[in-house]
């Protein structure tokens, strides 16, 4: 049975977030942004937000609901350092899946998670960190639970994991560590020891699972730096990637592509799409100099709608078969599935693509 491509893993491209701190308005600015990619599912990296007491976090998931469920889009989130686990544990308990589901399409990933991806590779969880703002917080009000525990490392195992995805960061990555050496004088000396106690047993747990990918938040920063762990026989290399923090012009959201574990960091608003590969849904215009094709993945059909200069001036509705090569910058190349006795299907063949653009459902 073919998952859902709106579950984590059903999905073949995820959209991920840094922390969002319960900031409606970029979240929904980005879940748009991500919808005109096509993408159904959203990752937050830690420090949700949204849940939280003293606002009506009841309130605030039923309308981020409703704008999610608008653009046919689930969002999954992991544990951060500001967090309200009074709220989340004593209100929502954990399913037989694993998952705890805040709202249908709103769902929460413990610490220890694993799953298997769309590709087959394989994802594992490890949020929380601990606050370089502890001692201005009132622990059970503002201070709730955020540090990793040994519990967390056993759920996570030590088996291998393709992808982890987090909130703090392993030691050992130099941009990162620079930038917190900077920065120490600012803090309480026993707040700066705090947190790198926290990050410690991060990277305890990071250990265990030895990932190709680490994504996580926390830091609200940008870094991107391929790292080596480990010595001699047992050393390993990880992509670490720390996303920025919620803002207009922050880097704080990209794409995974869970086949090739590709990241691609955009703006939170460029909306730019450059390939159709049909792992995804809705309905998509592919501009040609000649023509538009439509292409309706959710029906698996495609039109072509000749414009003023096209040679050939042949449309109509065909059923999808599949799609070869569909990126700006190349010739479309895709197939569709013949109406003809002695033929099983057609190639089609287009002119260079300029552009590509999802629009809403005809329907």
């Amino acid at each position: 049975m073919t998952e859902d491509i709106r579950s984590l893993s059903g999905a073949w491209r995820i959209g991920v977030l840094g922390d969002t701190h319960g900031d409606r308005e970029h979240v929904l600015s980005v879940s748009n942004t991500m919808w005109k990619r096509g993408l159904p599912v959203l990752l937050v990296l830690g420090d949700f937000g949204f849940l939280w007491r003293g606002r009506n976090w009841d309130n605030d998931l039923d309308k981020l609901s409703r704008r999610l469920a608008s653009r046919g889009q689930v969002l999954y989130w992991l544990d951060g350092n500001h967090e309200d686990y009074g709220l989340l544990l004593g209100n929502f308990p954990v399913s037989a899946d694993g998952l705890r589901r805040l709202r249908p399409n709103i769902v929460h990933l413990p610490g220890g998670y694993r799953t298997a991806l769309a590709s087959g590779k394989t994802l594992a969880v490890l949020g929380g960190a601990n606050s370089i703002d502890r001692f201005l917080r009132q622990e059970g009000v503002t201070w709730p639970r955020e540090s990793i525990t040994d519990e967390d490392l056993r759920a996570l195992g030590d088996e291998h994991v393709d992808v982890l995805v987090g909130h703090d960061a392993p030691l050992n990555v130099p941009s990162l560590d620079a930038s917190l050496v900077e920065r120490a004088s600012d803090w309480p000396p026993d707040m700066v020891a705090y947190v790198a106690s926290g990050r410690q047993k991060f990277h305890q747990g990071f250990l265990q699972v030895r990932p190709r990918l680490y994504m996580g938040g926390h830091y609200h920063r940008h870094i991107d730096e391929l790292v080596a762990f480990g010595d001699g026989g047992d050393q390993f290399r990880t992509r670490v990637v720390i996303l920025d923090g919620n803002g207009p012009e922050t880097l704080s959201q990209g794409v995974l592509d869970v086949g090739t574990l590709d990241l691609v960091l955009f703006a939170r608003d460029d909306d730019t799409v450059t390939e159709l590969t049909g792992h995804a849904d809705g309905v998509w215009q592919v501009h040609t100099r000649e023509s538009v094709h439509v292409f309706d993945l959710s029906a698996q059909t495609t039109e072509r709608r000749p414009g003023d200069g096209a040679v050939l001036r042949e449309s109509g509705w065909r059923r999808l078969r599949s799609i070869g090569t569909c990126r700006v910058g190349d010739r479309g190349f895709w197939t569709v599935e013949s109406d003809d006795d002695f033929f099983d299907y057609y190639w089609v063949h287009s002119t260079v693509i300029e552009r590509i653009e999802r629009v809403r459902d005809e329907g």
